[in-house]
């Protein structure tokens, strides 16, 4: 037995899906005027196009005519578009380009058209006419090296290449080299070569050698050189010890000195014993502590530390950067 309560259900089920698909019909038929719209507005824009640039052509003012063709082929593609596009580019003497656009538009007319057959007869009249270039490396090119003509990718190397009459820019690039680029001039129906190379190597500055070291190591590096002056100090005081004593030995032959020349001599040696001495106490003491300073860094040179120090060595300049 059927309940209202199961008909009432049913009947809003129904209801709520006529709402969906109506929904969905509108959105449709709302939908595609607006697409309509933009077809039309395209294929009005191109035909305002179009004939801009056959009032530009009317005029002799071919380079202001090419580029309106290509927008209003841009926006829809046709035949006629295509062959006046061609005849531009012709005229411009941009061969290769012309011979794309007329192959572009036999292609799109129908078997009977009364345009195919002159556009094929002005197809076999261009072929003939264009040249080609054949780039050839004097020595191997780096393996990444990227080879072009007038910025665009060349379509290879060591075969030939049809290219559009006049200046002719080939370059070749490669990483971490100079771009070295290679002009030609090339004629119509012309076979031509060029042999190009990679450009030179750059050479990066050297950037400066850094070395981080911590306060404690900086200290036992100054207390060893410290040492090291102390040390030098000695030797030299040392010397001037042993010339003193030779020169008191000769005026001074007992105990009492003889001459000016022994006295000054027997002072001089008293005064550099006193440096002597002390010239090896601070050698003995900065190696010692630079040592003991050194070691005790390098037990913890694992640690990482938040504050550091740079040595820094480079062309000119010699620096210890960081926070004190």
């Amino acid at each position: 037995m059927v309940t209202w309560k199961n008909d009432r259900s049913t009947w809003e089920r129904r209801k709520l899906r006529a709402v969906g698909i109506s929904a969905a019909l509108l959105s449709l038929l709302l939908a595609r005027p607006a697409a309509a719209d933009k077809t039309d507005d395209d294929a009005r824009r191109a035909e305002e196009l179009f004939k801009e640039a056959r009032a530009a052509i009317d005029r002799n003012d071919y380079v202001a005519a090419c580029p309106k063709f290509e927008e209003s082929l841009a926006l829809v593609r046709r035949a006629g578009t295509l062959f006046n596009l061609a005849q531009c580019e012709e005229h411009e003497g941009r061969l290769v380009t012309a011979l794309r656009y007329y192959k572009e538009g036999i292609v799109v007319l129908d078997p009977g058209d009364p345009r195919l057959a002159p556009s094929k007869k002005k197809l076999a009249e261009i072929e003939p006419r264009i040249p080609y270039l054949t780039i050839k490396p004097k020595t191997e090119l780096p393996k990444d090296a990227r080879v072009t003509i007038d910025g665009k990718e060349a379509e290879g190397v060591g075969v030939a290449i049809p290219v559009n009459p006049g200046t002719r820019t080939v370059s070749v690039l490669a990483p971490k080299r100079t771009e070295e680029k290679f002009v030609v001039e090339v004629g119509e129906a012309e076979q031509v070569e060029i042999l190009v190379s990679a450009g030179k190597v750059i050479i990066e500055p050297t950037r400066p050698v850094t070395a981080v070291l911590g306060p404690r190591r900086i200290a036992g590096l100054a207390a060893l050189g410290v040492g090291g002056l102390g040390f030098v100090g000695a030797i030299i005081t040392g010397g001037i010890v042993v010339s003193a004593n030779g020169r008191v030995e000769e005026g001074c032959p007992r105990v009492q000195c003889d001459t000016a020349k022994g006295y000054e001599a027997a002072e001089l040696g008293k005064t550099m014993l006193v440096a002597n001495a002390i010239a090896w106490g601070v050698g003995i003491a900065g190696a010692g502590a630079g040592a003991v300073l050194l070691l005790l860094d390098g037990k913890k040179s694992r640690e990482k530390t938040k504050t550091g120090h740079s040595f820094v060595v480079g062309p000119g300049f010699v620096g210890v950067e960081g926070k004190f």
